[in-house]
């Protein structure tokens, strides 16, 4: 998969851009707060239709601006298509090759990225919430199906709060809901716990090779839902949704379900979140999205790959192993840095260096 090129108006501090970025390795350089990570926020956009760092879809409108947009044109399989996304302050709009999507399956088919950014440390360090986060958007990043299960969940959990939060609640909806959400639960718990069992293998080689063989790193799902099949871990979920019923009523919030659920990374028998060092949280990370790509690969897609801050995030060591890593991988990375030199000795013909300032762009191809 590979973005040819890039047009942005009305993007935060962006000047109108109209970039071909047409090779492997795209290097976006510059001083801080000039716009760098905002050319990875428009292309992260176009690929998973969401902001990079959580920011609200308004925020991305220029300031003083009422719309903006992005638009990129994607090769994938021998195709090229265009992709549109339109910003205004009531929401945002994609296009398909100039046609207003009306399936997100056929959107994502083409085009998807994962990211590496400052803030993806919280994946180990931080609570459940990153982990179940960086899990959901691996399943999807190799089979976009699984955001369809994603959102009914949420969608049942939504209606399941507000029908704890009646005065009255409804003994009887609050049964078929927890029918439902026992049955479309353990599908998520199933399609979970296959995608971190494809990811295993792929994150302890990755991280033997970091460590230089030092340390062994284990994935554990834990839930509610037990079981080996769909069927066992909805009984399992439902059974546990009938324990937590009392208590849901006296707090009027959902307590059980696989919102609750956990990614356990364990370093050498210890949990990564409680112990682990800085270094080996960044190599921890590092290990977990590459092992995202090297899943999707395997599915028959090199998704894109985006960087941001690589000089303040990785040393030149790791940096090196995940240019050589994604080069193997065949994926197009496109990576923001305040010093080009820290990317290492990147091939000159597959090399487009773009320097930011102010908001502009300036080309400057290493051919």
């Amino acid at each position: 998969m590979r973005i040819r090129r890039l047009v942005a108006q009305g993007f935060r501090n962006l000047e109108p851009v109209d970039l071909n970025l047409d090779a492997p390795f795209v290097v976006f350089h510059g001083q801080n707060a000039q716009g760098k990570t905002n050319v990875l926020e428009a292309i992260h956009l176009l690929a998973t239709l969401k902001p990079l760092k959580g920011r609200g879809r308004r925020e991305l409108i220029q300031w003083g601006g009422n719309e903006g947009g992005v638009v990129g044109w994607v090769e994938a399989h021998g195709i090229d298509r265009q992709y549109r996304v339109k910003l205004t302050k009531s929401g945002r709009q994609a296009e398909l090759d100039g046609k207003r999507v009306s399936a997100l399956n056929e959107y994502f088919a083409g085009i998807r990225c994962i990211s590496f950014t400052p803030l993806d440390a919280r994946i180990v360090s931080e609570g459940p919430l990153y982990r179940r986060q960086w899990l959901d958007r691996a399943a999807f990043t190799a089979k976009p199906a699984h955001l369809g299960v994603v959102r009914t969940v949420h969608r049942i959990l939504s209606q399941k709060g507000a029908a704890l939060r009646l005065e009255l609640p409804d003994l009887a909806v609050l049964d078929a809901l927890d029918d439902q959400l026992a049955r479309v639960g353990a599908e998520l718990v199933s399609r979970r716990v296959e995608m971190l069992q494809a990811l295993q293998p792929h994150v302890s080689a990755v991280h033997s090779t970091l460590s230089s063989g030092v340390g062994t790193v284990k994935l554990q799902y834990k839930t509610a839902a037990l079981g080996d099949s769909p069927t066992d871990r909805m009984k399992s979920l439902r059974s546990k949704l009938e324990d937590t019923r009392g208590n849901e009523l006296r707090r009027r919030t959902v307590l059980a379900g696989p919102q609750t659920d956990d990614v356990q990374v364990v370093l050498d028998g210890r949990s990564a979140r409680m112990y682990g060092s800085r270094g080996q949280v960044r190599s921890l990370v590092l290990s977990l999205k590459l092992a995202e790509m090297m899943a999707a690969r395997e599915r028959g897609l090199v998704p894109l790959f985006l960087i941001d801050d690589v000089s303040s995030e990785l040393d030149r060591k790791r940096t090196a192993h995940l240019v050589g890593a994604l080069s193997d991988l065949g994926a197009q990375v496109l990576a923001t840095t305040t010093d080009p030199d820290h990317m290492g000795a990147l091939p000159p013909h597959d090399t487009l260096k773009v320097a930011v300032k102010e908001g502009s762009l300036a080309v400057f191809s290493s051919k």
